[in-house]
């Protein structure tokens, strides 16, 4: 991984709670993000990684502005657990100059740990702990690899992406989960799908066929092999995307890691069937995530 050089910009604080204080945080041109401030001085910090697709630093997208990360680093906050959460490159390529296809899962990796690095060497905590959901499990599980204290994977996938999706596909067709199978295989043999299959055009469009294949390339039960530090692996029962197997899966290849099973917590950290809601009339996390993490953080 190449060198990292840090350019600061530090913007006023946008929110005041009586408990935790927020900064918008421009750590390089890539990395723009909310640092969460415990009004208790601290030494410890986590880096929160978003999932997959166009899901912002607090855990929303455009289809569902749920707010979970945002929750989860006020949670944290809140047990004098401080934080930082940012926006993945793909909310702003044209500001960068970039398209779709120039990026690479390893910008995902890198941005990460620069986060690492922003947290540990800038602001100087001395206990890092990466918390990465979905996608961004995987992408922590990696940057984690990097100096950092603790590793929390939240919904993380156990297995490569590809098998995954042709997992998700087959769900709903046979049909379709055959061709992205034979999809995927074109792709890794000859770096490009000819001929994508118009019903699979949102998965395999050419503009992201370099990004699935740089991505596809690291498999989440060996990078998680690699880490020599506490591993907290947490998952819903009632998550329709990465179901509790996955989270035993990943269990299975580090023996000292915690797993928690999560009764009723879907993809997006949230119990299904709750009725309870916060001000904003949204579905409050998952009521034992946070103190789980927290204890799990506490005692690195």
């Amino acid at each position: 991984m190449k060198k990292i050089l840090f350019i600061l910009s530090i913007f006023s604080i946008n929110f005041c709670f009586a408990q935790f204080q927020e900064k918008e945080i421009e750590v390089n041109k890539y990395v723009h993000g909310t640092l969460s401030i415990p009004s208790e001085e601290t030494e410890t910090a986590a880096l929160i990684i978003a999932g997959s697709g166009p899901t912002n630093r607090d855990g929303s997208n455009p289809m569902l502005p749920n707010h979970s990360l945002e929750m989860l680093a006020h949670g944290l906050a809140e047990n004098n657990i401080a934080s930082f959460r940012y926006d993945k490159r793909i909310f702003r390529l044209q500001e960068l100059k970039l398209t779709e296809a120039d990026l690479t899962f390893d910008d995902f990796i890198e941005d990460a740990i620069t986060g690492i690095h922003y947290l540990k060497d800038s602001l100087k905590y001395k206990k890092i702990v990466v918390i990465g959901h979905s996608q961004g499990s995987l992408v922590g599980m990696i940057a984690a690899q990097d100096s950092a204290s603790g590793f929390v994977s939240l919904a993380g996938p156990s297995e490569k992406m590809s098998t995954k999706i042709i997992e998700q596909v087959s769900n709903q067709s046979k049909a379709f989960g055959d061709t992205t199978r034979v999809h995927f295989q074109e792709l890794q043999e000859k770096d490009t799908i000819t001929k994508v299959n118009p019903f699979l055009m949102a998965i395999f469009r050419p503009s992201v066929q370099q990004f699935l294949k740089s991505w596809d390339k690291y498999e989440p039960k060996e990078e998680l092999k690699k880490l020599d530090i506490p591993i907290l692996i947490v998952n819903g029962t009632k998550d329709a995307q990465v179901n509790a197997k996955d989270a035993e899966d990943l269990k299975s290849v580090v023996s000292d890691a915690e797993l928690l099973l999560l009764e009723n917590m879907n993809h997006i950290l949230k119990s299904e069937g709750e009725t309870r809601k916060n001000e904003d009339e949204e579905l409050v996390l998952h009521p034992k995530l946070i103190p789980a993490l927290t204890k799990f953080i506490q005692e690195l």
